[in-house]
């Protein structure tokens, strides 16, 4: 982000202050008359006198009563360095990033795992540290899939208190994971909304980065409804993630699954990926939005799985490849690569090199976009689909069927 800075208004001298006028002399000579040497050595005396007078008054008796002149003086504006404005603190008040580490830290915990690996002589190891989020007062927690993947044993800090966890379900298309322990009267996470969100409010990241407790670090919302697409290790394919709350609080590696809160204490996100050229922050971290970790923690925790709506294709934005039968005007929409077999899409006449341009009537720039939107639809929705098929532009309408969990 580019750092501004406002000069000050009242630095410098003004026009209008006196130290820039010119006097002139009350002893100017008269024309026609002349003063006598003694009379001008008089003059100079009185006048001196007068300077000297005047600046003990100004600057020297106010510091005899605890005071500045800047203090006396309303024409002078003392101010911080880079601020505008000089912000009163009651006594007894604290920062808003004080008050919602108080009241959020107590429910932000850190993971630890144990991994098997296929080294004989190291057949156990203790895998990354991450964080999680006291998502109910019973010993439920929830986290990121990727903080708890690969694990043979889970090892959950509460306060300071080590205890054993367990997974309940994970959510990959997600990101999202749910664990339990066997404790009860935790103290539980309060989560808001995103719906009422703006960029530029504050934001306050908490986990344990780099294996560091209850780290607190603060920053802004940078942006809202991120689309970020990055290769899974498991599966060897590409997965996007959506509806990405960015924030420049800094974010590392170990801080996945804390929280990121607004400035009443309520989480607004779940903390999951940076976007680094060095692996760590780079002030470009993003969260999963609160309604999402809570829609899908709730569906894990009753049914062992979350409900994602399906309509049957891969596909890339426009400007990634050549479509065609396209003309070089054609530069945003979703291009289809592929459709599956008996899928919805397949039912309702897309074919592979079709240019999908919009969704209910909504335009659509890109396949990061016809993502998102099919993934805010719930199973057995309807969908209004345009395309282009070479010059000719269609229209269909397929609907939305439960993911297959291949």
């Amino acid at each position: 982000m580019e750092e501004k800075f406002d000069r000050e208004s009242g630095e410098g001298i003004s026009p209008n202050d006196s130290s820039n006028n010119v006097y002139s002399s009350d002893f100017s000579p008269v024309p026609g008359r002349r003063l006598r040497p003694g009379t001008m050595l008089i003059a100079l005396v009185a006048f001196v006198s007068a300077l000297l007078g005047a600046l003990i008054v100004a600057f020297v008796v106010p510091y005899l009563y605890g005071s500045s002149p800047a203090n006396v003086y309303g024409n002078s504006r003392v101010m911080p360095v880079n601020s505008k404005e000089i912000i009163k603190v009651d006594k007894g008040s604290v920062s808003p990033v004080t008050a919602v580490a108080k009241k959020l830290q107590p429910s932000i915990v850190n993971i630890r795992i144990k991994q098997s690996m296929k080294d004989i002589a190291h057949p156990d190891v203790i895998g990354g540290a991450g964080s999680g989020i006291i998502f109910s007062s019973d010993g439920y927690i929830v986290t990121n899939n990727h903080v708890i993947s690969d694990a043979k044993d889970i090892f959950v800090t509460i306060g300071t208190e080590d205890v054993k966890g367990r997974v309940v379900a994970t959510d990959k298309d997600t990101d999202i994971a749910v664990i339990k322990v066997d404790r009860t009267g935790l103290p539980a996470a309060e989560f808001g909304s995103t719906r009422k969100l703006q960029v530029g409010e504050l934001a306050v990241a908490i986990g344990s980065p780099f294996g560091f407790e209850h780290t607190v670090t603060s920053g802004i919302v940078s942006a809202l409804n991120r689309t970020v697409s990055m290769p899974d290790e498991d599966s060897n394919q590409v997965r996007t993630y959506t509806n990405l709350i960015q924030t420049d609080a800094p974010i590392n590696p170990g801080n996945s699954g804390g929280a990121l809160s607004d400035a009443q204490g309520k989480v607004i996100g779940m903390n999951t990926l940076i976007m680094s050229t060095s692996g760590v922050t780079e002030g470009v971290g993003f969260a999963i939005p609160a309604e999402t970790v809570v829609s899908v923690a709730k569906q894990l925790i009753e049914k062992g799985t979350a409900s994602h709506p399906y309509m049957g294709i891969l596909g890339q934005n426009a400007d990634n490849g050549v479509v065609a039968g396209k003309g070089s005007e054609i530069k945003k929409g979703a291009v289809v690569v592929e459709v599956v077999k008996g899928s919805p899409a397949d039912k309702a006449g897309i074919k592979a090199q079709d240019l999908i341009v919009a969704l209910d009537d909504t335009p659509v720039e890109s396949m990061d976009e016809v993502i998102a939107d099919v993934r805010q639809k719930k199973v057995g929705d309807k969908i209004k689909i345009t395309y282009l098929r070479g010059d000719q532009q269609n229209t269909t309408e397929l609907t939305l069927i439960e993911k297959p969990k291949s």
